[in-house]
């Protein structure tokens, strides 16, 4: 069985995190181990779960000098000598110098999930040899494509692996699902355009739409709290800001439409978890990822410019589907789920790759 040391820069609990969980939660195909910052909800999770944490990264590196980043590559090294793993697994590709480090030292393959589009062009800025970066994973065929547009990532092999999903029971009283709520998950930053939101949203008032906008999640203060005023202004808006939600299953079961408005994704994890809890998505058809999926089942609505007004549209759509149509849509969506994000032919996709990666001279 390969043995696994996955390297995770952050510990909070968003959509990558997320799909870590659901990667390492079955040890069948592979022995994994998690280094990560110490002290995160993700700790908590992976403990819950029986997976060995070694908790010696350290959060928020791309904000730090050479000295901290020094200080998180010894971290590494000392969970390679403590777990002597086969592989060593980025679930970020941005972790990649902090690894090589070690990998060099102990003689060890990389391999990496390419979770943001940005992972793409600083993985082709630092030119990997093909030697050490032995695989990439691409999380959609959007993801796919940015890889090939870079001739110095063409020597490593990619494969094409979407998150697997394992939809958990509903923990506690199920929410009461509520016919005119909006919810919108994500670190609240520029380019998940949660200010695009609240413009469409003004814009349903000022039609006569009532509708409750949920927005979950955090990012930077500044921003989140010019956004918080601009809801909160003489025109308030009926927008509720509830911060970093642990459980988002839960949130997405009380609502009948998803907004992700974000300008571009890799996938889109909480498309697959609205489906599963049977929310239609709502998404921009330049979005990447997110767009390709929700294309590709059928299971949502798709807006063609980022403009408040379309947006506007699309929501207002999604709120009034006919039960038949929304029931349609849901359908599609959870069987898009069950072809492509099984979780053991993900898991198995990714325990092959491992291998290979260890096998390759």
């Amino acid at each position: 069985m390969t043995r696994v040391l996955v390297i995770e820069g952050s510990g909070n609990l968003w959509g990558s995190e997320r799909a870590l969980i659901d990667l390492v939660r079955d040890p069948s195909s592979c022995e994994f181990a998690v280094c990560c910052p110490p002290d995160t909800p993700l700790v908590r999770e992976l403990e819950a779960l029986g997976v060995r944490v070694l908790p010696y990264f350290i959060a928020g590196l791309h904000k730090m000098g050479r000295w901290r980043r020094a200080q998180a590559a010894v971290g590494v090294l000392r969970a390679c000598l403590e777990f002597r793993p086969d592989v060593v697994h980025l679930n970020h590709g941005g972790a990649y110098m902090t690894a090589l480090p070690a990998t060099v030292l102990l003689g060890l393959p990389i391999t990496a999930h390419i979770r943001l589009f940005e992972e793409v062009a600083y993985l082709a800025a630092r030119r990997p040899k093909a030697a050490r970066l032995r695989g990439l994973v691409a999380i959609s065929h959007a993801v796919e494509a940015e890889i090939g547009r870079h001739p110095q990532l063409s020597g490593i092999d990619v494969s094409l692996i979407y998150d697997g999903y394992s939809q958990n029971p509903p923990t506690g009283r199920a929410p009461r699902r509520r016919a005119r709520r909006i919810v919108c998950a994500g670190r609240v930053e520029p380019m998940k355009r949660q200010d695009l939101l609240l413009e469409a949203v003004g814009l349903l008032r000022d039609e006569g739409v009532e509708v409750e906008c949920l927005i979950a999640g955090d990012g930077d203060p500044e921003f989140v709290d010019r956004l918080k005023r601009r809801s909160a202004g003489k025109d308030a808006m009926a927008v509720d800001w509830l911060g970093f939600v642990s459980d988002m299953p839960n949130l997405l079961r009380s609502t009948d439409v998803l907004a992700f408005p974000s300008e571009r994704e890799t996938l889109g994890r909480v498309i697959l978890e609205a489906w599963a809890a049977g929310a239609v998505p709502v998404v921009y058809a330049g979005s990447g990822g997110a767009a390709e999926i929700v294309l590709g089942a059928t299971g949502g609505l798709v807006y063609d410019v980022q403009t408040p007004a379309a947006l506007a549209a699309a929501l207002k759509l999604a709120l009034e589907l006919p039960p038949p149509a929304r029931k349609r849509m849901l359908e599609n969506g959870q069987a898009w789920l069950g072809a492509n994000c099984s979780q053991t032919a993900s898991l198995e996709a990714f325990s092959r790759l491992a291998a290979q990666a260890c096998r390759r001279a």
